[in-house]
């Protein structure tokens, strides 16, 4: 058993909730799982017979019950929001609409639930999704008047895409810039890929898809022998340096859809992505 695994699966019986991996690989990241007296920061290690560990677990910061999702947002959570637009910040590990699983939260209800406890209208129109361990900005049209537009500006590739990610460091150092066009599922794709940093263990890369492909930045970025840590579908390294997929949605740029002013919608690095790129700094 690896040891995310297994204090995942622990601290749910013990603390009598569902805590998912992900949260059980942050905790494993940020030295609060120690074996001996010494923090073991590798989740995808494989635990041993006879191994005594101890967790240090602050319970408030844990947060409510993936379950209880809905009711965590927050007016932090909100990175614009008007009468015709909603920009949100997406967690990792949550899926972007609701799934067959109707337990299961999802950010749609989370918003939904968040504007009608707000006494306000939960219409949202959705037109972008993440992966589910994908973090970062999530648009959603608000107003009926607002959907067209927004469609199509989608659609036709007029939003400006612009995400971050960690990468394995490859033997043969990349350009600082280049273009990946390789066809995705025969169809044509394209993304612009720069390095921001070269870092002792990875790298930082920005990618900017010019199509709107599935796993279109994951599998580019792949193809060019820089797979995402923790993207094990597309060769990322999983478990040492990852807590999850090191993707993050950081910003979007577009025309807004009623007045055409232009807006730069920016979602800040979360915490287990800033502690991944300390590890490998």
């Amino acid at each position: 058993m690896r040891l995310e695994q297994l204090v995942a699966a622990r601290l749910s019986r013990k603390l009598e909730r569902d805590l998912p991996r992900s949260a059980a690989r942050r905790l494993v990241m940020v030295g609060a799982v120690l074996r001996g007296g010494l923090p073991l920061r590798r989740p995808g290690l494989p635990v041993e017979a006879g191994w005594v560990l101890e967790v240090l677990v602050d319970r408030a910061r844990l947060g409510p019950r993936r379950a209880d999702a809905a009711f965590a947002m927050s007016q932090r959570d909100i990175l614009y929001q008007d009468d015709a637009l909603l920009a949100v910040a997406k967690l990792a590990g949550v899926p972007t609409v609701p799934t067959a699983d109707t337990s299961r939260p999802s950010l749609v209800r989370a918003v939904q639930s968040w504007l009608t406890a707000r006494g306000e209208r939960p219409y949202l129109a959705v037109h972008q999704r993440l992966d589910r361990e994908t973090s970062g900005v999530v648009l959603f049209a608000r107003a009926s008047r607002a959907n067209a537009a927004l469609a199509g500006a989608f659609a036709h590739r007029q939003i400006e895409k612009t995400y971050v990610a960690l990468t394995a460091r490859p033997a043969q150092p990349p350009e600082d810039r280049f273009r990946a066009a390789s066809p995705i599922e025969g169809r044509p794709a394209v993304t612009d890929v720069a390095v921001v940093r070269r870092l002792r263990g990875g790298l930082l890369v920005e990618a900017r898809p010019r199509t709107g492909r599935k796993h279109q930045v994951r599998i580019h970025l792949a193809r060019a022998g820089l797979p995402i840590l923790g993207d094990e579908r597309h060769g990322g390294e999983h478990g040492g340096r990852a807590a999850r997929l090191m993707l993050h949605a950081q910003s979007l740029e577009l025309d807004h859809p009623i007045s055409g002013k232009r807006l730069r919608l920016e979602c800040p690095v979360p915490e287990d992505f800033r502690a991944a790129l300390a590890a490998l700094s």
